[in-house]
Formats: C-alpha cells, structure tokens, sequence
C-alpha cells in the first residue's frame, strides 16, 4: 500500500458506524476527512506538479544517460525552489521568535512596574491601593512571561534550527555535489578525449598512463554522480516528514503554552473573583460615603446660606411703634426658596 500524504488525504474510505464513532473522537481523523479547500480559478488552470515519489522511483536504471540527466535535472530544479520556500519559512520563524522575545521583556516590564506601582508593598499608600494583593497578579504575569520564553526556545529549537541545518546540510550538500560533479565530468572528458586521440606508435608507457587517467577519471565521475543522486535522494526522502514534524511539534508547543497559562489562571480564578467581588464592595462603600460626604456638604452651605440672609435682614428691618422689629416679607422668601432648594438636594 502507498503511505504518502497525498494518498491519506484523497484515499476513499468506507465508513460504517464503527468507523464514523472512531472519527468522532479522533481529532487527527476529523483533520483528514475536512472537505477540500476550494482552489482559486487561478490555481485551477496550473498543471499539477509531479510527485517527488516517481522522481524516485524513476531511477531504476543507473546507467548514465540522457534520461538520467534529466530526471537528475529535475530533481535539481525542485530542490532550489524548495531551497526558497525553506528561507522564507526560515525568516518568517524568526520574526516570530522576535515577536515572542519581545512579548516575553514586554510581561516582564509590566510586572515591573505593577511592582513599582505598590506590589507587595507595605506602606500605607500600597496598602491603600491593594498592593499586598496585587502581588500575586506579579508573581503570574512573571509566570506567564516564562512560559513564553519557553514556547520561543521551542520554536527556535524544533524549527529554527532544524530549518538552518536543512539548509546548510542538506540542501547545501546537494549544491556541493553538483559541483563535484561538473569538475569530474570535465576531467572524465578531457581523459578520454586524450586517450582516443592516442596515435598509433605511441609508445606502451603512455598508452598505459592515458589508461590510467581514463579509468580514474571515470571513477571519479562515477562516484560524483552518485554522490548527487544520494544527496537528492536523501532530500526527496527528508521532505516527506521532517517539516511535518517540525510544525507540529511547534503547534504541540502552543499546545503545552496554552495549557500551562490555562491552568495557571484556573487555580488563581477562585482569588480573581474574590478580589472583584471585594472590589466591587468596596466600590458601594466609596460611592456610599460619598453621598454622605456631598450632603452633610450641602447642608453645611445651606446653614451658612441661611445665616448670611439672616444677617442681612438685619440691614433692611423696619421698627413697628411698639418696638418690635419686622423682618422684611423678601428675606422670608430668600430663606423659604432655599429650605425648599435642600429638601430637594440642591444648594
């Protein structure tokens, strides 16, 4: 049987309700019965590639031919673009680990200056502000700033790296082989076409050196050859998983870094909602005494308004015969208009 993805993605299956149970609970099945993405009307009009798998398989003769050339050739081709794609992805996997350092000094320097702010403090003004409870709310973004340093080590160690030793190996080695290769094909050439152009009467000793040079350089080209062949070979072989396992250990990554912050929170969630309930209460309180406050305010301006026109009143009254003083009929309205102002909570 062909254990290719592309076979595990397009093979049909036959389901039966033991196979539809088993999907349900498998998300790796759930993955590989997706419906297929739609293609552009773009990308539908491209000749699909051939698999690399027939490339392979295509090498059943070794002798050197035109053929051979070519499938080599085409491997060749296939290796410098996926040389290309590996330096995108490559910089791609970089910026991301510089996003992931800077989030990282980004939790620590909040965490910082939380603590700077009143953490964990005990004067009076931290105290005041909460800052014993923010300490714990310090110690957790620490916490999760670690977690992801850890994922960007990951991701450096599982991809980065293994991206840049692809690179500098692998596909380099293939590059070095041709080369090789071009400088043994020249010498094979140049031995041969020395020893056909052998003269008759040349002497023994020469015949026999050019012979020499001829089969050395053949063995030469030889080895060259199929030093190239090994190196695409290993490529073509190393293409079908190594990126597979590269990607997902760093999805199993976010996996683990998820998780981690997930049950971190869990175990503060009880505290967290203590807090906002405490925080909240605290707010009634605040809010509470500030009525209070505005309105034993307000009636403090209320009497000082009152004695203000009760002084002034002073001013205007007029002596009735008898001796007694009358206060005059304004001031009374002045003072009833503001009573009435601060039964209704004005001043």
């Amino acid at each position: 049987t062909d254990g290719s993805l592309s076979d595990l993605l397009h093979r049909p299956m036959k389901e039966n309700s033991s196979t539809r149970q088993r999907d349900s609970n498998c998300p790796t099945a759930l993955l590989f019965h997706l419906p297929p993405t739609p293609r552009s009307p773009g990308a539908s009009r491209e000749q699909p590639r051939p698999h690399s798998r027939s490339d392979m398989a295509a090498f059943t003769k070794l002798e050197d031919s035109p053929m051979f050339r070519k499938q080599v050739n085409s491997l060749e081709q296939i290796t410098d673009e996926l040389k290309q794609r590996c330096s995108n992805l490559h910089k791609g996997c970089k910026k991301f680990m510089g996003s992931l350092d800077e989030g990282y000094a980004g939790d620590l320097l909040f965490a910082d200056a939380l603590e700077a702010f009143g953490a964990g403090r005990d004067d009076p003004v931290s105290v005041a502000i909460g800052g014993p409870v923010m300490s714990k709310f310090t110690t957790a973004f620490r916490e999760l700033g670690t977690y992801k340093e850890l994922l960007r080590s990951q991701v450096e160690h599982m991809l980065s790296e293994r991206l840049t030793q692809f690179i500098n190996e692998d596909l380099h080695d293939a590059k070095d082989c041709r080369q090789r290769l071009d400088r043994a094909t020249m010498g094979y050439d140049q031995a041969r076409e020395k020893f056909v152009s052998v003269r008759k009467g040349t002497r023994a000793e020469v015949v026999t050196g050019l012979e020499e040079d001829l089969h050395n350089g053949k063995s030469a080209f030889e080895r060259c050859r199929f030093n190239l062949v090994h190196a695409l070979a290993n490529i073509e072989a190393k293409k079908k998983y190594e990126f597979l396992e590269s990607i997902s250990a760093v999805m199993d990554a976010h996996l683990r870094y998820f998780k981690q912050g997930f049950e971190l929170l869990s175990q503060m969630e009880p505290f967290i909602h203590q807090v906002l309930t405490y925080a909240q209460q605290s707010k009634e309180m605040a809010m509470n005494e500030q009525d209070k406050l505005a309105k034993r305010i307000q009636e403090f301006r209320t009497q000082e308004e009152i004695s203000n026109l009760r002084m002034a009143s002073n001013v205007n009254t007029s002596t009735s015969g008898d001796g007694i003083h009358v206060v005059g009929l304004q001031s009374y309205k002045k003072i009833e208009a503001l009573m009435q102002s601060t039964a209704n909570g004005q001043v």
